[in-house]
């Protein structure tokens, strides 16, 4: 036996990883950089994530290391993929360099940079592209070609939604941004999961690729519903409120929280209906109780002045359920290596974030809205990974 082969099992496992810190990186990268703007400065759903990095935002250097490493974490990753045509590895490679450049050429505090702007441009093309190659190869997996198209035309759409916002001067250039950028991070892991595997049939059907589409659109919903909520109620510091307050009664168009809330819980619970052939029961059942505990906090508000039983109930138990589902991969026999491994370090890693905000919220740290909506974030991220496992193994019971 050759030496490529143990190095091909080093290889996958590393791309994959990489493939998954990215958009946990850039949400998780982009809170702390807004948690760290002036009280009313910034607005998330109407300004850019290039509007954090620029020369006139407040420790501007968080935003613009994030931006660096995700550049550098794709190079690494179009180096790494197997089993994809070269093509859309050069396009993803272009699209990571494309970051590195725009994340170095910081846009002035008034006006704009063209080498900024350039690269921008450039990277979100590339991102793209590079799923074109993926659905139009007849030798790749046709699962995996039909779910490029299907990646494709999403991006397509929230490419549009970006354009008609930036050419109109619209008021939600961010979220549109954040829109795109979600669907551009999290797709690679599909692919990546796809190539450390290689080609492989699809057992179980064609739903799939919709379980995937609705583990995506969570956090998705949860991102923009979040900045939103916050834009709506401009007078308190938004990153020392928990989601509960920004949906209690006495919140500002407490409506948008409340439904955000609802429907990424709706979501998870179609999510863990998708995942049910395919996933340990302990699995899927605690990601449904965990969507059903979140959609009785949201339907049950904070009162004014006081508390819910049923909210803080409701809420603790989601929590719970969302940081202990992985375990029921983490112990199945049957599951990937990767994958239980993965779910283990999940479990560990919400373990800390949990206790991070317990501190806050006894202590009353400056970091508690922020610690909350990186527990939650982090939470609905991991379907999203567990969704695209699936699509290329085989059940695990």
């Amino acid at each position: 036996m050759t030496t490529e082969a143990p190095r091909e099992r080093l290889r996958g496992p590393v791309v994959v990883a990489l493939s998954v810190t990215a958009p946990l990186l850039l949400i998780i990268g982009g809170l702390v950089a807004e948690s760290v703007q002036p009280p009313g400065t910034y607005d998330a759903v109407g300004q850019t994530v290039s509007t954090l990095a620029g020369r006139g935002a407040t420790d501007r250097w968080i935003m613009a290391t994030v931006l660096a490493a995700m550049g550098v974490i794709y190079l690494v990753v179009a180096l790494g993929l197997r089993h994809v045509p070269r093509p859309a590895r050069l396009l993803l490679g272009v699209g990571g360099a494309a970051v590195v450049v725009a994340a170095l050429a910081a846009q002035p505090a008034h006006g704009s940079s063209t080498i900024h702007m350039t690269a921008t441009v450039t990277g979100l093309l590339a991102f793209i592209a590079w799923t074109i190659p993926l659905a139009a190869d007849r030798g790749l997996d046709p699962g995996l070609r039909r779910d490029s198209a299907v990646a494709l035309a999403a991006m397509a759409a929230a490419l549009v939604w970006l354009c008609a916002q930036a050419w109109t001067d619209g008021t939600w250039l961010g979220a549109a941004e954040r829109a795109i950028l979600l669907v551009q991070t999290v797709w690679p892991v599909r692919v990546a999961v796809a190539s450390w595997r290689g080609p492989v049939g699809r057992a179980w059907g064609g739903a799939g690729w919709t379980t995937l589409a609705l583990a995506v659109l969570a956090p998705a919903v949860l991102v923009v519903g979040l900045g939103a909520a916050q834009s709506a109620w401009p007078g308190p510091d938004p990153w020392n409120q928990s989601l509960s307050a920004l949906s209690g009664l006495a919140a500002t168009s407490r409506w948008i929280m409340a439904a955000t809330l609802g429907v990424a819980a709706v979501l998870h619970v179609l999510v863990a209906i998708g995942l049910r052939p395919k996933v340990p029961s302990a699995a899927w059942v605690l990601l449904g109780t965990a969507g059903v505990m979140l959609l009785v906090a949201a339907l049950n508000p904070q009162p004014v002045g006081g508390y819910s039983a049923v909210h803080m109930v409701a809420a603790g138990l989601a929590w719970l359920a969302y940081s202990l589902w992985p375990l029921g991969l983490a112990f199945s026999p049957s599951a990937p290596l990767w994958l239980r491994r993965g779910s283990a370090v999940v479990v560990v890693l919400l373990a800390v974030l949990v206790a991070w905000f317990s501190v806050q919220l006894v202590t009353g740290g400056t970091w508690y809205g922020t610690s909350q909506r990186i527990v939650m974030l982090v939470q609905s991220v991991w379907p999203v990974v567990v969704a695209a496992a699936v699509l290329t193994h085989r059940p695990v019971r």
